[in-house]
């Protein structure tokens, strides 16, 4: 197994073990008059996606809009006050 193909595949089951994670922590959720959501989740699960991109894509480059990057990037400078 090449590199690359270790990384993608530490990836893949970095965000699919956190997936379950999350999955389980609903469904085993202890308080039911104050249920968790899967949206609870959100921010951690922006860093988790943010760290595997990071794995896949080690040098910082930019990714498509497809692979999770910004479909906008303000390059403009902001003007004096």
């Amino acid at each position: 197994m090449t590199e690359q193909n270790q990384k993608e595949q530490f990836a893949a089951d970095l965000e699919q073990r956190f997936r379950d994670v999350m999955q389980w922590a609903v469904t085993n959720w202890p308080d039911p008059e104050h249920p968790i959501a899967l949206g609870d989740f959100d921010d951690v699960h922006k860093a988790v996606l943010a760290i595997a991109q990071r794995v896949r894509h080690p040098s910082g480059e930019a990714l498509a809009p497809s692979e999770g990057g910004a479909q906008f990037v303000n390059i403009a400078p902001a003007p004096w006050p």
